[in-house]
């Protein structure tokens, strides 16, 4: 008796039911469904089985996949077909400068799919959201937003992107931490809002901040923070 694996990676038995063998390995895939045929066909089992299954791939086909808004090389790419968002954004040449890391998702079949968090990946390794693109999705990057610049003696200075429920202390900790000569109060320098502003001329306004409440402090977009040397 012969089945095809259809695009989901699922193979349905009268008897047994819905099997699915998505992101398997060949070897891998072929224990799983020889323990499941096994428990109806008793043939497959033992030390001298008298039935036998055999799984083979035939070649695959290119699935097309649209990229759009803050990417370097945006428009429709032709890619392998177990291609995931990380790696589809690779080939449309990655994200530029304006555009976010922390909210890329899918539209497919014309509904939004959970979103790709570059930041959670890098920082965890949370690989759950990295979701395996299929034939005419559209891979949407909007723009950045926020821009908060950490600076000092941090292990990795540079201007990040915090999402609105984040605080200074998630800044800390996508920035690799404090180095061991830092000292414990930090200044934070913040923006005014430009209604806010008087005719002193003053843009800015600068504080310390005692590293233990940093995670009692929402950011502000635009926050700068120095971390100085003891």
């Amino acid at each position: 008796k012969k089945y095809t694996i259809d695009k989901d990676g699922n193979i349905y038995d009268d008897k047994i039911g819905l099997l699915n063998i998505n992101g398997m390995q060949k070897q891998e895939a072929l224990e799983y469904l020889k323990n499941q045929f096994g428990k109806v066909y008793s043939t497959l089992r033992g030390n001298s089985p008298t039935t036998f299954i055999n799984l083979s791939f035939g070649s695959l086909s290119s699935i097309n996949v649209n990229f759009v808004g803050r990417l370097k090389y945006p428009g429709l790419h032709t890619l392998h077909p177990f291609s995931t968002i990380l790696t589809g954004l690779i080939q449309a040449g990655g994200i530029d400068t304006t555009g976010t890391l922390r909210n890329i998702y899918i539209k497919r079949n014309g509904k939004s799919l959970k979103s790709f968090d570059i930041y959670d990946f890098l920082a965890s390794g949370n690989d759950i959201q990295n979701i395996q693109l299929r034939d005419q999705d559209v891979v949407v990057v909007e723009s950045r937003v926020s821009d908060v610049k950490i600076y000092g003696e941090i292990r990795r200075p540079g201007i990040f992107e915090l999402k609105s429920n984040e605080t200074l202390e998630d800044l800390l900790f996508y920035a690799g931490g404090l180095k061991s000569h830092a000292d414990s109060k930090i200044s934070l320098s913040r923006i005014i809002p430009i209604k806010k502003r008087t005719f002193s001329g003053l843009n800015t306004e600068n504080y310390y901040v005692n590293l233990s409440e940093l995670g009692k402090i929402n950011f502000t977009d635009g926050d700068s923070l120095f971390v100085r040397k003891i």
